[in-house]
């Protein structure tokens, strides 16, 4: 289960170090710091982390621990766990994961001490050197340390995955390099000369070697003496794992058998259960390379029109969406990719020639993917038709990583799956509760339309009585105008289709003139509470509609009536245009001299809360203003202090739609 990428190099990740990570990992909320602690002492699994997730540019200046450890947490501990207990165990050389570690140490130290620019760089070049090292005695036909090769120098491969993990070309140039001699040093790059020391220092006669380590850092003989005791007590320290329990490291390194596979299958279920679309897109990312898919997957499932399209989110002219695109039928009787849904058997498109085979499609896809083949992998995805088109030809994956594959493939198409029918089943319901709840205001709308028809008849028959009085005519109309805007309240309500959209400005002094007519007798005048209006010259429309205006000034109107005693004022002032966070906006101003409000109220003055007045006040009044004024990117701020008054500054951004200023003289009541 080793990465495909590198897993020729017969490698396997330390047996004691899969137990560590998986024993960390059985806690309720896995310690992430110290799993990725661990990680990067193993050379094998930090190689295989940065493989699946590439460095971004400057990433490990942040710390190699924080680097896999953003990696471990986008995996997940059920991917982890699935990956370690099938991973397989190469014997290895005795001292090949100690000298590992001691090599990484000895380069760390000494590029902190030389002051080399990428400190962590040097420690994977020294932890990864007899990776290195192993490639250059293996043979791509399967030959190992042990046997003679006949093409035995596999470095640029390695270094090549070094490349790829996002790593600097000096690193890749160290790792590349067979044993130099002094004068070829001399010359080389600074990292060079820190990992072919930390050589000299790792090894067993490392003592006999310190003037070679002084020539080639600068360091005086005895800091290097003592940078060797320090990292051999750090490396002794480092390298002993908690004993675990009996038989836990046998499973972890023990042959295939059943009980492991189906640890396995189950981890990779887990590692996607309940999550949405996107995180499963997301871990799969990471995942299918962590697991050796050399690719990023393609999943394609049959629609209910028997189109095959695809499970993940798909970039914009990605090969996802140019698949999409192709409209292929799932009974296309050309096209492998079809056939392999169709049929549930693994299918293997190989062409070789610049012109399409049997099916355009395939040849399209197989040109998308940059290959000459590609692999139709049908996945178990509880019943439905699902594939994982991946590139190469079957016959180079072999049985092992296509089965993983499968498993793996077909545990995140089963989650997208599950994601899916619960976005379905949830807009189902949310569609049922909307309809219901659109029936109930039509059905309330409906109601309340009887008395408020009732009321404008008698207003209509009262007009016509005393058609000469003029002032009489003038509130009419405005207590008509009020009707109608809760006739348009109730419809829009109820989602009713409404015959013109309102303004989206409106004159905030025609709007307050409006007002004072229409509720200044109601709210003040009956109670002994004085009413004052004031306008300055030239005011700007303001960008927010005139009504919800208007629910904002009643809220605070009402609100100002029901506090004040008799004798006391409300002012309401138009104060023109000022500039905040330079944007020009038009300010309000409601004003009162009353007792002011509770300490306890201006903590949160405009949080929802229960009300104190008693009857019918719910609390919701000065929420609601603010959430009005919040829609049309406007503001409310409020004053107030115990026995002189409450004072709301209200700013609402101009409009910019046409330059209009209306030229009003002071008003006042």
């Amino acid at each position: 289960m080793v990465p495909a990428a590198f897993s020729a190099l017969d490698a396997s990740p330390m047996p004691d170090g899969c137990a560590t990570v998986l024993r960390l990992l059985a806690a309720s909320s896995p310690n992430w710091p110290e799993v990725a602690l661990v990680a990067a002492r193993d050379p094998v699994l930090c190689l295989a982390l940065l493989s699946a997730s590439p460095l971004a540019n400057g990433e490990l200046d942040e710390g190699l621990n924080a680097v896999l450890r953003r990696r471990l947490e986008r995996l997940g501990p059920d991917l982890l766990r699935a990956w370690l207990l099938g991973a397989v165990h190469a014997p290895a050389v005795a001292g090949d994961d100690s000298l590992a570690l001691l090599r990484g140490e000895c380069a760390l130290h000494l590029a902190l001490e030389t002051r080399y620019p990428r400190p962590d760089e040097a420690y994977l070049g020294g932890l990864w050197r007899h990776l290195a090292e192993l490639a250059s005695s293996l043979d791509t036909r399967g030959g190992s340390r042990d046997t003679p090769a006949k093409d035995p120098d596999q470095r640029p491969e390695f270094t090549r995955i070094v490349r790829a993990c996002g790593l600097s070309e000096a690193l890749c140039d160290a790792l590349a390099l067979a044993p130099l001699v002094g004068e070829q040093l001399r010359d080389a790059h600074p990292l060079v000369r820190v990992l072919h020391a930390a050589r000299l220092l790792a090894a067993d006669d490392w003592q006999a070697r310190t003037t070679e380590v002084a020539e080639l850092t600068g360091l005086g003989s005895a800091s290097i003496v003592s940078l060797r005791t320090d990292v051999a007590y750090i490396v002794s320290g480092h390298a002993v794992y908690p004993p675990p329990p009996g038989g836990e490291a046998a499973l972890a390194i023990g042959a295939d058998n059943p009980f492991r596979e189906a640890a396995i299958s189950g981890l990779l279920n887990a590692a996607f259960a309940d999550l949405e679309a996107a995180g499963v897109a997301d871990r799969l990312a990471i995942g299918a390379a962590f697991f050796g898919i050399a690719a990023e997957p393609i999943l394609l499932a049959a629609d209910d029109a028997g189109r095959l399209r695809s499970l993940l989110p798909a970039a914009p002219n990605g090969t996802s969406t140019l698949i999409d695109e192709l409209d292929l039928s799932l009974d296309d009787e050309r096209s492998c990719i079809a056939m392999a849904a169709r049929s549930g058997e693994l299918t293997t498109h190989d062409w070789a020639g610049a012109r399409p085979h049997r099916s355009m499609a395939d040849w399209h896809v197989a040109r998308w993917l940059g290959q000459q083949a590609f692999t139709c992998l049908p996945l178990p995805a509880a019943g439905h038709t699902a594939i994982a088109v991946l590139p190469g030809a079957a016959a180079r994956s072999g049985t092992r990583l296509l089965g993983l594959s499968a498993a793996l493939l077909g545990a995140g198409a089963r989650s997208i799956r599950a994601a899916q029918r619960r976005e379905h089943d949830a807009a189902t319901r949310e569609a049922a509760l909307q309809q219901r709840f659109r029936e109930h205001v039509r059905k309330i709308a409906h109601e309340a339309t009887n008395p408020l028809t009732v009321v404008k008849n008698r207003l209509e028959l009262l007009g016509q009585q005393r058609a000469d009085d003029t002032p009489l005519q003038d509130e009419m109309l405005l207590l008509n105008a009020e009707l109608d805007r809760i006739d348009n309240l109730l419809r829009r309500a109820s989602d009713l289709p409404v015959e013109s959209a309102e303004a989206p400005s409106c004159r905030v002094t025609e709007l307050l003139l409006e007002m004072r007519a229409v509720y200044g007798e109601a709210l003040f005048a009956q109670h002994g509470i004085g009413f004052e209006l004031r306008a300055a010259r030239n005011v700007p429309d303001a960008a927010i509609p005139a009504s919800a205006l208007k629910q904002v000034l009643l809220n605070l109107l009402r609100n100002a009536s029901e506090a004040l005693q008799p004798g006391r004022r409300v002012t309401v002032s138009v104060m023109g245009t000022v500039i905040l966070d330079g944007r020009a906006q038009v300010e309000i101003r409601v004003a009162d001299n009353g007792p002011g409000l509770p300490a306890d109220r201006l903590a949160d003055l405009f949080s929802p809360r229960p009300s104190s007045k008693g009857g019918g006040h719910q609390g919701l009044g000065l929420s609601v203003v603010r959430d009005i004024l919040a829609q049309s990117k406007a503001s409310i701020m409020c004053r107030s202090q115990p026995g002189i008054g409450t004072s709301f500054q209200i700013l609402v951004p101009l409009d910019q739609s046409g330059a209009v200023l209306h030229h009003v003289t002071e008003l006042r009541s």
